[in-house]
């Protein structure tokens, strides 16, 4: 007798709507607000590098306004991140375009200046093996996402190697664990 395997129910994934309503209840304000000052421009040209030495000037009837992102002296484009095991599949991340920061008078690069990232605290809906009612199960999960550039002061590396060194000079400070042995006096 031979015997047929037992089928094994698909789960099916939930409908964008119902996904779309249950993110808008985690995400009150939270991504959606930035989703939706997003200047994405920058995407439409491949290959966006860091402006450095071109003075960012707006036009006087500004209708050409380049976005906020390249105007700043730590400009930045985006990435967008797909992953089809969350909800919102696809979402904007920021990198930066340049190095050091655009502090010069004609918007030279300084590498006294390093251009950094800045993350922001967000939720996603997570799809799960499980499966209920014949849909996937999502849980909420959080995450940090880059939206955007800072400029910060770049370290000395004397002053790294200070502080690395430092804790050799606090040495003669130490107090001895032993209760019993009484620190010297110098």
């Amino acid at each position: 007798m031979k015997r047929t395997p037992p089928k094994t129910k698909s789960c099916a994934d939930r409908q964008e709507e119902v996904l779309e309503q249950m993110y808008g209840h985690l995400a009150a304000g939270m991504l959606n607000a930035y989703h939706h000052t997003l200047q994405l421009q920058p995407l439409d040209r491949e290959n966006v590098s860091c402006p450095a030495g071109t003075h960012h000037s707006a036009p006087v009837n500004g209708k050409h306004r380049l976005p906020v992102n390249i105007q700043s002296i730590s400009p930045w484009a985006y990435r967008i991140s797909y992953n089809p095991t969350r909800y919102p599949k696809y979402i904007p991340e920021a990198y930066c375009l340049c190095k050091g920061c655009l502090t010069g008078p004609y918007g030279e690069e300084n590498l006294n200046f390093r251009s950094t990232p800045v993350y922001m605290p967000t939720v996603i809906l997570r799809r799960t093996s499980v499966c209920a009612g014949g849909r996937s199960v999502y849980v909420e999960e959080y995450i940090t996402i880059p939206v955007g550039c800072t400029c910060v002061p770049e370290q000395e590396k004397e002053a790294e190697t200070e502080e690395v060194n430092s804790s050799l000079e606090k040495e003669k400070f130490k107090v001895p664990i032993n209760k019993s042995e009484k620190p010297s006096s110098s």
